[in-house]
């Protein structure tokens, strides 16, 4: 279980997010964090993690997902995996899961 899980537990974490979340640290072959995003800009997220808050700037393989498709960046309410690097530095890795759902509205003709 992932460090500060009973808080973790409180913002909502369920057996499913620990599930993806196992998968995706294994395929990452790094230690990561879930974190629930509690605020999303364009350079960055603020994020309620076990441990308390963070501030994580987007890594390069959400970035490519993002130049892609804008609605692949984190929003508010998503889980997402957090890296944690030796310089204190946090970085979002992946989004794990959305609560919300997103519907593109096409352009009137």
């Amino acid at each position: 279980a992932p460090m500060g899980s009973q808080r973790l537990r409180a913002l909502g974490w369920t057996e499913g997010h620990q599930k993806a979340f196992a998968i995706l640290q294994e395929a990452a072959g790094a230690d990561l964090i879930p974190a629930l995003v509690t605020e999303a800009g364009d350079g960055g997220c603020d994020a309620e993690s076990g441990a308390g808050p963070l501030r994580a700037t987007y890594g390069p393989n959400l970035l490519l997902s993002m130049a892609a498709d804008p609605l692949r960046r984190p929003l508010t309410d998503d889980w997402i995996a957090v890296r944690r690097w030796p310089d204190g530095r946090a970085t979002a890795e992946a989004i794990l899961s959305r609560r919300v759902t997103l519907m593109r509205q096409e352009p009137s003709r």
